[in-house]
């Protein structure tokens, strides 16, 4: 059995803050079974990264792009004579220097590939506007299509791929990659909790009502648009509704402008990202939890809301439909329908019984999403 694992990523946990991510649980799970694992990653400068007892090098972010590849390969091209397995994280930032450098030296490597970059990069930079199983049939600008090349190179470099999801691993082969190479295994989720009682945290808070939570980076087909949308519909029919949106991304001006021409300052709230704690805080105290998204590889927060015992309303829309199944544990609908949706928070409003049985049955198979699961898994792998 391989012991020495070279990790390659492109953003380390504390760089980003929230939960506790694969990366960092590997870190803190592969000791404890023999490992020895040393990382490469980018930072930000002056980041502090917590000591794990191992060697990790970081490379700015602050320089150019060329030039911190250029670093990054150095840095895992002398690596390689010591390690035994190379785990890269993603295939660009972090893939196409290791893969390079693997390739130079004849090692094989693994990889994780949690989303399609080209399709991300594509709609926030270049003008895509299909989803992410429209865009696997289209061709797009030169960028796009050269990021698509890329992302292929790595992953069809590699030894094996690991998916989070069974959604992910279709996605990789529509690139073209032999679909026995890649192996799905779920991430482990950190339970959410916290010590206060949901009575607590609103008065801490100051929150009162029927709240509506959604949590996400502020991007377009997380469709936080339309639940601002809904809104004034639903405090026509219950006024004590309210909306936290939880997260930060370029879209916040957008919604801004929205709050503000409906007119609803006093019940749609943008909370900007949150530290772990005071996120599960503000998801204890309220009482529906939505994600409209057009995509999702496996939904971690959807996860976290089933463990703080919120009744789920998400959509069909990837990796989402090996969490929620719908009328059991929480409930599904389109992506960006608004009918669907408001009919779907009305309903949970209306019916204590049914909130009660999708939180009850949601706490049943959470161990899906175990530690020890997932490291069984990867270990599995190596």
């Amino acid at each position: 059995m391989p012991k020495k694992i070279l990790i390659a990523t492109g953003i380390f946990p504390p760089d980003i803050g929230g939960p506790a991510t694969y990366v960092e649980t590997l870190l803190n799970e592969l000791p404890k079974r023999g490992f020895e694992v040393r990382v490469v990653t980018y930072a930000n400068d002056g980041l502090e990264i917590r000591n794990y007892n191992l060697e990790i090098i970081k490379i700015s972010r602050n320089q150019n792009i060329l030039l911190r590849y250029l670093k990054y390969f150095i840095q895992i091209y002398k690596l390689l004579s010591w390690s035994d397995i190379v785990y890269i994280q993603d295939p660009i930032s972090a893939g196409i220097p290791a893969a390079l450098a693997c390739k130079l030296r004849g090692k094989k490597y693994y990889m994780k590939i949690v989303g399609d970059y080209a399709w991300e990069q594509g709609r926030q930079k270049y003008g895509v506007a299909d989803n992410l199983d429209e865009f696997q049939n289209k061709k797009y600008s030169n960028p796009v299509e050269r990021l698509r090349r890329l992302q292929k190179f790595t992953a069809g470099s590699a030894e094996k791929i690991i998916t989070p999801s069974n959604y992910l691993k279709t996605i990789v082969t529509a690139w073209g990659i032999d679909s026995g190479k890649t192996q799905v295994i779920y991430n482990s989720v950190r339970p959410a909790q916290t010590m206060k009682s949901k009575a607590e945290l609103r008065q801490e808070l100051e929150l009162s009502g029927d709240i509506i939570v959604s949590v996400g980076r502020l991007v377009p087909w997380k469709g936080f648009d339309t639940l601002i949308d809904l809104m004034p519909e639903l405090l026509k029919i219950n006024p004590d509704f309210k909306l936290l949106i939880i997260g930060e991304g370029k879209e916040i001006k957008n919604y801004e402008l929205r709050i503000k021409n409906y007119e609803l300052e006093k019940n749609v709230f943008l909370l900007g990202a949150l530290e772990q704690k005071k996120l599960w805080e503000y998801m204890k105290a309220s009482d529906f939890f939505v994600l409209n998204t057009g995509y999702e590889g496996l939904p971690h927060i959807v996860i976290e809301a089933m463990y703080l015992d919120l009744p789920v309303i998400t959509t069909y829309a990837g990796g989402n439909t090996e969490v929620v199944r719908h009328g059991d544990n929480g409930t599904l609908v389109e992506y960006n329908n608004r009918d669907q949706i408001r009919n779907a928070i009305l309903k949970l409003w209306k019916d204590k019984e049914v909130r009660d049985m999708l939180v009850l049955n949601a706490k049943r198979d959470l161990n899906r999403f175990g530690t020890e699961r997932m490291v069984d898994g990867v270990v599995k792998v190596f």
